[in-house]
């Protein structure tokens, strides 16, 4: 038996259980994603109403509890994505707390910016060049940032705990 024939099997039996428990399934919100090396999978499926066949729709990532997957598990965008969130922190900092003394500005960045940097690692050490100069890049400008805000300002406090 083929791949897809098996897979459609397993989502009309999901169907057929939904059905009998009167769980609803909101085909909207259903997706399909394959995580293949292969460019192109011609597989569609579809779930079956009484009266109706929905197909179900082809997506290239996904997200699903926070993290970004895509369809080679690279993670690439995800660590994009954190590392704005964690840039868009560092400007919010810059632009409203302007004044702020050492030990405050230290609080804020491990309160906003930090975790945003520290999800990246939890969800995949980056390994590729490329994403820990992205990283790194990150830490810089907030120690640019610490140092620039107050003079007297150690740096090296920013990642203490």
């Amino acid at each position: 038996m083929e791949d897809s024939q098996c897979l459609q099997r397993v989502i009309d039996k999901v169907k057929q259980w939904c059905d009998e428990w009167l769980l609803p399934l909101n085909v909207s919100k259903c997706n399909v994603m394959s995580f293949t090396s292969k460019i192109n999978l011609d597989t569609s499926y579809c779930i079956r109403n009484k009266d109706r066949k929905h197909t179900i729709q082809k997506v290239d990532s996904i997200k699903d509890l926070g993290i970004l997957f895509d369809t080679r598990l690279n993670f690439k965008d995800h660590i994009q994505e954190k590392i704005n969130k964690a840039y868009n922190m560092i400007g919010l900092l810059k632009r409203n707390f302007i004044h702020v003394d050492c030990n405050n500005f230290i609080l804020l960045y491990k309160a906003l910016v930090r975790p945003h940097v520290e999800y990246v690692n939890s969800v995949r050490s980056p390994y590729k060049k490329c994403d820990i100069e992205q990283i790194e890049k990150n830490t810089k400008e907030s120690y640019q940032t610490c140092y620039f805000t107050t003079k007297n300002c150690h740096t090296r406090n920013v990642y203490s705990v």
